[in-house]
């Protein structure tokens, strides 16, 4: 009797453990049968451009229509994929190449910014815009430290600079974090965002719908992680040489009540890029070119026709 139910006790933590992520899709979990569900499906049925690059496959969007001068290449943020910037695509690819990427399961800047200007290298495109939006925007500011001759001009969205707060908040949770089953790490994921960013975001069913199907199975732990590790890696602000990323023209895009990004990071951020532009949104919470979509374009239209 006594191995019988340590038998079912092992089997029942196995469950656990294994149990599958359940998962729902974008038109399953929003509300509405209206022109956002729409467009959204329309977009995700182009066709993704493929690449490898160090044992990872690099999944990305690319509009290059009537061979435009200019690029902008999108990078989305912990809970993104390629299609989050899906509206301002579909605003802007009339004017620009477009490149939207999804992160692969990578896990440190260097690997991140590698595999982007292998996409670039591949497309054969010499200098980009940038666009990166809280942990794409740190890995955009990556790339102008590393690579800033091919970047023309950056946007650095709800974001933040190198610093050391978020490894000391998040230092214990990284730890456990392998050991926690994928489909809790998702539950608490979906929990945190019902409970910290909706009600920043004008309690928006689109940021909340989309950030839910990320959590629904849409992405890997493993995806998880890296882009965890991303965001809590430092990296030196060294110039290579200064006059070059400094000269890099760029706009700050942040919003006021951001539940992710506090003060203090959004004040550092505008002290270390003194000569940035700053546009702020009142009251729009993280994910502005979501709930915002139509004034983030034109935001960004305008920044790069100056």
């Amino acid at each position: 009797m006594r191995y019988t139910l340590l038998v079912i006790f092992l089997l029942i933590i196995i469950s656990f453990y294994f149990f599958q992520t359940p998962e729902k899709e974008f038109e399953e979990i929003y509300p509405y049968e209206d022109s956002v569900l729409t467009s959204l499906l329309s977009f995700r049925k182009v066709k993704l451009k493929k690449i490898e690059n160090n044992g990872n496959t690099w999944e990305y969007y690319y509009s290059d229509n009537g061979g435009k001068e200019e690029t902008i290449l999108f990078i989305h943020g912990t809970g993104g994929a390629y299609d989050i910037w899906w509206q301002q695509i579909e605003s802007l690819k009339d004017k620009y190449n477009i490149i939207s990427i999804t992160l692969p399961p990578v896990n440190t800047l260097r690997a991140a910014a590698e595999g982007l200007v292998e996409v670039l290298d591949y497309e054969k495109i010499a200098q980009t815009h940038v666009v990166g939006t809280s942990m794409g925007g740190y890995i955009a500011q990556y790339l102008m430290y590393h690579y800033p001759s091919r970047i023309s001009k950056a946007v650095l969205g709800n974001t933040f600079p190198p610093n050391d707060i978020y490894k000391k908040e998040n230092k214990n949770l990284r730890i456990i974090m392998p050991l926690i089953p994928e489909w809790v790490i998702m539950y608490l994921f979906r929990e945190n965002v019902s409970e910290k960013i909706i009600p920043a975001s004008e309690n928006s069913k689109l940021v909340e719908s989309y950030l839910h199907e990320q959590y629904y199975g849409y992405m890997s732990k493993k995806q998880i992680i890296g882009r965890f590790d991303i965001v809590l890696e430092y990296f030196e602000l060294k110039q290579n040489p200064e006059t070059e990323t400094k000269m890099i023209p760029k706009l700050i895009i942040e919003s006021d009540n951001d539940p992710l990004i506090n003060e203090v990071l959004r004040e550092k951020i505008k002290i270390l890029y003194p000569e940035a532009e700053v546009f702020v949104f009142h009251e729009k919470g993280h994910f502005p070119y979501l709930n915002q979509a139509q004034k983030y374009a034109q935001v960004l239209d305008l920044f790069f026709r100056k």
